[in-house]
């Protein structure tokens, strides 16, 4: 006797698609293929480098912003801010990052005397300060693709651009 076992499968832990993490996408091809098979690309910002099957890489910056509203100037502000901020990612994959770190101690005792009664006071000031530092020379891309997050309160802006193996620019976007 034979018998047929249904067992249903479950999929736990399923990365939602970019529609239904984004809205406003507008990506350019060939870029769009890869951010949009792998919707972490687009939400974490910084410079990713994809190895293609032929010769060369595809090299996308990727760099976001809060919106405070949605005025024209606001969305200017956003272009700009995100523009720098891809511009430093490629800097910092390419040249990594200097961090300076200072952390200053101070104490302090104060003691009164008051009627023959010594009054004490202990004030400690710690203050600790962390910089990071990226300075460097990127070759400029294109702007690739914009999106904003589902709730349209995060803009994002990728920069990229597809390099040979010296890191010579031979195609951005559609243009060839």
């Amino acid at each position: 006797m034979t018998y047929l076992l249904f067992v249903p499968i479950l999929v736990f832990g399923a990365e939602p698609s970019a529609a239904e993490r984004f809205s406003d996408v507008r990506i350019e091809k060939p870029f769009d293929r890869y951010l949009l098979a792998n919707p972490l690309l687009m939400e974490s910002t910084g410079a990713k480098v994809v190895n293609l099957p032929k010769k060369g890489s595809l090299v996308v910056s990727v760099a976001s912003t809060v919106l405070n509203d949605s005025s024209a100037a606001d969305r200017l502000r956003a272009e700009k801010v995100c523009r720098v901020k891809a511009l430093a990612y490629l800097v910092q994959e390419k040249k990594g990052v200097q961090v300076f770190h200072t952390e200053e101690s101070k104490d302090k005792t104060v003691v009164v005397n008051v009627d023959g009664k010594e009054h004490g006071t202990s004030v400690s000031e710690f203050l600790e300060v962390t910089r990071t530092k990226v300075q460097g020379i990127a070759k400029d891309l294109p702007v690739v693709g914009r999106w904003k997050s589902k709730e349209g309160d995060v803009f994002y802006l990728a920069i990229g651009g597809i390099v040979n193996e010296k890191g010579d620019l031979v195609q951005s976007g559609d243009r060839k």
